[in-house]
Formats: C-alpha cells, structure tokens, sequence
C-alpha cells in the first residue's frame, strides 16, 4: 500500500494560506492588466509622419514663439519686481517712528507688535 502524506494545517493556517494567495493572484491580476492597456495605447495612439516642410515650418514658428514667450517673461519679471520695490517703499515708513508724540493706545499696540514679531525668532515657540 501505497500513503501520501498529507499536510495538515489548522484553520488559522489555511486562512493565512488562502489570504496570501489571493493578494498575490490580485496583483498579479493587476499588474497584467497594467502591461496589457499600455500595450493598447502604444498601438493604437495615431502617429501622423510629418514631412520636411511641416518640420522647417514648425521650428521657425517655434523659435519666433520663443522668442516672443521670452519677451513676455522679461516684462513679467520686470512688473513684478517694480510691484515687490513699491511695495517695500510702502511698508517702509510704518517702520520709521511718526512725528511727533503717539498716544498710549498706539504705543501699547506698537509694543506688542514688537513682541510678537521678537517671539518669532526664538528657538522655543512661545506657550500657548
């Protein structure tokens, strides 16, 4: 007579066993689905040849839109920078004391704007 040895699991071992599977056969699933859509778009994405006019005509078109992108830049950066100094120029007299005596009320604020703009460069923030 002939035995075959047979694996004997117990329940929490089979589940394992059947849990481990699946995931693997769900992922496998997935990746071969993945490869198989990419395979169809690359065969089915329309590629047009374009001839040796369109392609002088195209870098000409592109080197005179970058030219033009470029310049719109430039101006870009330049209203911006203008925009940043005026606003500096702005900002830069609430900085200076005002003439003259400032009341209580003023001098309170001005004292805990201080305070707080001070607190931010300390190492420990501050309690709450």
């Amino acid at each position: 007579m002939k035995q075959t040895t047979m694996i004997n699991f117990d329940n929490i071992e089979q589940a394992l066993l059947i849990t481990v599977i699946g995931v693997v056969l769900i992922f496998v699933v997935l990746l071969v689905m993945w490869g198989f859509m990419a395979l169809l778009v690359r065969l089915t994405a329309p590629r047009p040849e374009p001839t040796e006019a369109q392609t002088a005509a195209a870098t000409s078109v592109t080197d005179d839109a970058a030219v033009a992108t470029r310049r719109k830049a430039a101006v870009v950066a330049v209203a911006v920078a203008l925009a940043i100094e005026a606003e500096r120029a702005r900002a830069a007299p609430l900085l200076q004391s005002a003439p003259g005596p400032i009341s209580p009320w003023q001098a309170t604020l001005r004292g805990n704007a201080l305070s707080r703009r001070a607190g931010a460069f300390r190492r420990n923030p501050p309690a709450r």
